[in-house]
């Protein structure tokens, strides 16, 4: 019923105005999702922030709200002068309508700093709009499994 929910209001927000596209596979959004993955896990800051719309938002599981790709690329490099992050996603659905589609799963995140490592697992939503240099990543969500395996103290 959840995905019925979030795919009936994408359809609704992708046919919004606009010209027509060709229809395109959920197979682009997996492939930007692997790649997004990739260069994460690799600190390759510029390949993963090109990734991003402009505008971009970022919830992550501590609360706040990041916006935009200027302070997504804050956020990461903060991030990585700190610690070592390896994240792995297990995607349930991809879903697309227009120039919307959203792609929800579960992640296992290891967090690696001096002072040891930090597993956290939880869910995540991307959302992602194709702009005419293609697929960009809109919005992203991270949530905490209730009960999630963790070593050691939470990163701050």
């Amino acid at each position: 019923m959840a995905r019925a929910v979030i795919f009936a209001a994408l359809a609704a927000l992708g046919s919004c105005g606009g010209a027509p596209h060709v229809a395109t596979t959920t197979d682009e959004v997996t492939a930007l999702r692997e790649a997004w993955t990739r260069g994460f896990n690799a600190g390759r800051l510029d390949p993963v922030i090109a990734m991003y719309a402009l505008d971009a938002v970022v919830l992550p599981i501590t609360g706040g709200r990041i916006v935009s790709a200027a302070a997504i690329r804050n956020l990461y490099e903060r991030m990585w002068h700190r610690l070592t992050p390896r994240v792995e996603l297990t995607s349930h659905v991809v879903e697309r309508s227009a120039d919307l589609a959203y792609d929800s799963g579960e992640y296992v995140e290891h967090l690696t700093a001096a002072a040891g490592t930090v597993n956290i697992a939880g869910n995540y939503l991307f959302v992602y709009r194709r702009q005419p240099e293609g697929w960009r990543i809109v919005e992203q969500i991270w949530t905490e499994a209730t009960g999630a395996p963790e070593s050691g103290a939470r990163p701050p």
